[in-house]
């Protein structure tokens, strides 16, 4: 009875140590999230967009030095806080990043970015039409 109870103690112990030992080697996940969900929770219940700027550029920041990805709708969601604010050049420049980081965003993006082109040009005049003059019939 004894030595079935060591054996498995032995079994149990050395199975945590390999579980320890695989859990060092495990891959990193896919994306860098960072601060990403506090954003939201910033923008959207507490409606704090400074502290929601803030978040998003440390996740991208930190993305960037641990060369990582950042999750799909990280750039969209940069440009639109930054085409909000005014600056529609950083915002389309950062929806070009989310469009060639992630192909499946490009009918998106596309629309984004000529929606703010569209805005940008300035509001051609309307040509007058050049009405013609009524001829008047001379009199016998």
């Amino acid at each position: 009875m004894f030595n079935i109870r060591k054996g498995y103690l032995k079994l149990c112990c050395s199975g945590l140590v390999m579980l320890s030992a695989l859990s060092g080697c495990a891959p990193q996940g896919l994306f860098y999230w960072g601060d990403y969900e506090s954003s939201l929770y910033e923008r959207y219940v507490d409606n704090n967009s400074q502290h929601t700027d803030a978040y998003l550029r440390n996740t991208i920041t930190e993305a960037e030095q641990r060369q990582q990805r950042v999750p799909p709708g990280v750039f969209a969601d940069y440009g639109f806080l930054l085409y909000t604010r005014g600056d529609k050049a950083g915002a389309i420049a950062y929806f070009q990043k989310e469009r060639s980081l992630y192909p499946e965003s490009t009918a998106l993006m596309n629309t984004l970015i000529e929606k703010i082109q569209q805005k940008e040009k300035p509001a051609e005049p309307k040509s007058e039409t050049t009405a013609t003059p009524v001829l008047q019939e001379a009199a016998p």
